[in-house]
């Protein structure tokens, strides 16, 4: 008889591996079904040993073991994947049971008795490392526009054909699998495999099958968890949009599914491509640290064809605010005449992103630094006060005009709802502006991705029109529009986020290569250095510039973030507090409230401790480096309620 111990291939299971014994011939890594909940569930095997060694354990056990019910056999997985899956777990200091359920696709975890069977391979230990030596596995970094991109994967998808090797493109979301495969798959139609869970099961598993049974090599264009495919001779994983937000897991565990890609191509030494427009600042910062060599010289030219015109504030005036400058409004009224879309960026809703005088309509701004202020309430002694996000200045909630010293302020959220109300405005005041449709695409106005992909489609039917948007439009828009405006750039500087020089860059450039003519962007600080960096066409100064901030700063990529986040009621926080500072204290946490103090009625706050890299990394990752285990142990004991952030997308 054998005690086995197993992960669930379930979501939403229990912390901590589950025993079981069997009269079964159960090795590790076998797929089992077991009873859990009073249903039968499939799970993978992380251990496995004869009774007598466990015997005295046994006795011990204050409840009783229950039978494995069937052995399916060797998992379909490579042993490769499976050992990712606990490196990227521990690597994010998360539970591995929620791990295995997250990183395995919904279909091998429903459909496992449909999938095709093969022989891959199971270690004698899940999740061990070779002894053997092997050379480290290149990884180049890929910095071009997106049309010259597309035109090298072509090259190198030959190539590699010819080497008898295939290739899988991972991509952060469904719609830009869509877009690549239409792009790649000319004369490799049926060699071209998309995948992804928005395709539905009985599709997929028939594209699982022709992957698995082609005797040619394959071109695999997908989400990273469909990596889990066995497919033994991938010779390049090339990591498409590195510069995404959407590789992040906003649930847990927090994967940053970028990490698991990485480590995955390195322990099935696959050459590795981090590719986009303009790489994540920590990546290219790395290029030094951890010597990552240019797949091409390192593009930082904006390449638009169109026209980019800066838009900043009119001399003092007494005349009432507008959201739109006179020169935008001709912009709009001319392309609608000529029945060509626009599109106006604005923020999220319900932001106060700036504070202007209402008697000379100067924006309340970081003496430092130049960005607008934002104003916050503390909910702890209800005060008023202005902070800089850029570089963290605070300044009384009483502050004067610094242009005409009035006390006059407007505290002003430009989102999305104020614009729709603005344009609404226009089209109804204006003389001559022909009668158009006005659409708004935000987290209000669709709930669900069907929802988004209606309203896109209806504004693209509707020639003329006007589509007011947020981040969120930029995953569907399909089609280019003429005239694109950002409704006001300083409110952007209003995100809580130190990487917020390196986000508004992400914004700009994803608004610019969705447009053909124009670009304008409405500002009241013309020498913002993100401005300043657009009007040059070349990043290469700005991004220079920020990396040197970081480093003097002790930001990533010089050092590692861990952030652990609690909410509860104001006494639970309290008590939080204080054993977080007590169970961390030789690592020096800083105890911080969240961005907003309460939310929903509990109280948030934070916990950040800055690392040396090669105390929190693994050796796929980078050289001469490690976990540190105490810190690891820590994190670990933590109850549930408190959550864990490694490399947090921001420290609020």
């Amino acid at each position: 008889m054998k005690i086995i111990s197993i992960i669930p291939l379930k979501k939403n299971t229990l912390r901590g591996d589950l025993t079981y014994f069997t009269n079964l011939d159960i090795a590790v890594g076998n797929i089992v079904s077991v009873p859990i909940r009073n249903k039968e569930t499939l799970a993978l095997v992380t251990s496995s040993e004869e009774l007598t060694e466990r015997k005295s354990n046994i006795k011990n056990m204050n409840f009783n073991l229950r039978k494995v019910t069937k052995n399916k056999g060797s998992s379909i997985f490579l042993k490769e994947f499976l050992s990712t899956i606990f490196d990227t777990s521990k690597y994010f200091a998360q539970n591995k049971n929620s791990a295995v359920a997250s990183l395995i696709p919904n279909i091998f975890l429903e459909e496992y008795d449909k999938i095709v069977p093969t022989k891959v391979g199971i270690p004698t230990e899940v999740g061990a490392k070779k002894n053997e030596q092997k050379l480290r596995a290149e990884k180049l970094l890929f910095q071009y526009p997106l049309e010259d991109r597309i035109s090298i994967y072509k090259t190198l998808i030959r190539e590699s054909f010819a080497k008898g090797k295939s290739i899988f493109i991972v991509m952060p979301t469904f719609f830009d699998i869509e877009k690549f495969t239409n792009q790649l798959s000319k004369g490799v139609e049926q060699f071209t495999f998309p995948i992804h869970s928005g395709i539905s099961t009985k599709k997929n598993l028939i594209t699982y099958e022709k992957i698995i049974n082609s005797t040619h090599p394959a071109l695999i264009i997908g989400t990273a968890p469909f990596l889990s495919i066995p497919k033994k001779d991938i010779g390049t994983i090339i990591l498409e949009h590195e510069n995404s937000n959407a590789y992040r897991m906003i649930a847990r565990p927090h994967f940053d599914l970028r990490v698991f890609v990485e480590i995955y191509a390195s322990k099935i030494n696959a050459k590795f491509i981090m590719a986009d427009e303009i790489l994540r600042y920590e990546t290219i910062g790395r290029k030094d640290i951890d010597n990552f060599n240019p797949l091409y010289p390192l593009s930082f030219r904006i390449d638009f064809e169109g026209e980019i015109e800066v838009l900043g504030k009119k001399k003092k005036s007494k005349e009432k605010f507008q959201i739109f400058n006179d020169e935008s409004i001709k912009e709009i009224k001319l392309a609608l005449e000529n029945k060509k879309n626009v599109f106006i960026f604005s923020l999220r809703k319900g932001l106060a992103t700036m504070t202007l005088c209402k008697d000379c309509h100067e924006t309340v701004s970081c003496k430092k630094c130049g960005a607008p202020l934002v104003l916050y309430t503390s909910h702890k002694d209800k005060k008023r006060m202005f902070v800089c996000n850029r570089c963290e200045i605070n300044i009384e909630g009483d502050t004067t005009c610094t242009s005409c010293g009035s006390w006059n302020l407007l505290p002003l959220g430009i989102g999305t709802d104020t614009v729709y109300e603005e344009v609404s405005k226009l089209m109804s005041v204006q003389a001559g502006f022909p009668k158009i449709k006005i659409f708004k695409l935000d987290k209000e106005s669709a709930k669900t991705a069907s929802g988004a992909k209606k309203i896109i489609k209806e504004f693209e039917e509707n020639k003329g029109s006007i589509m007011i948007g947020t981040e969120m439009a930029f995953f569907y828009l399909k089609e280019k529009v003429a005239l694109s405006i950002i409704a006001s750039f300083d409110s952007l500087w209003s995100i809580p986020n130190f990487r917020m020089g390196e986000k508004i860059i992400q914004i700009i450039l994803s608004i610019i290569n969705r447009t053909t003519k124009k670009v304008i962007i409405q500002i009241k600080n013309e020498n913002d250095p993100a401005i300043m960096a657009i009007k040059t066409a070349n990043l290469l100064s700005f991004v220079r510039e920020e990396l040197k901030d970081r480093k003097n700063l002790g930001y990533p990529p010089f050092k590692r973030f861990i952030k652990i986040t609690y909410k509860g009621d104001k006494e639970q926080t309290i008590k939080a507090r204080k054993m977080l500072e007590e169970v961390l204290k030789e690592y020096n946490p800083e105890i911080f409230s969240g961005f907003i103090a309460k939310n929903k009625n509990n109280y948030i706050t934070n916990a950040l401790i800055k690392l040396e890299l090669e105390k929190w990394s693994l050796p796929e990752l980078s050289h001469s480096s490690s976990i540190d285990q105490n810190l690891f142990n820590l994190l670990s004991s933590l109850p549930p309620s408190y959550e864990i952030f490694v490399d947090p997308e921001d420290l609020l």
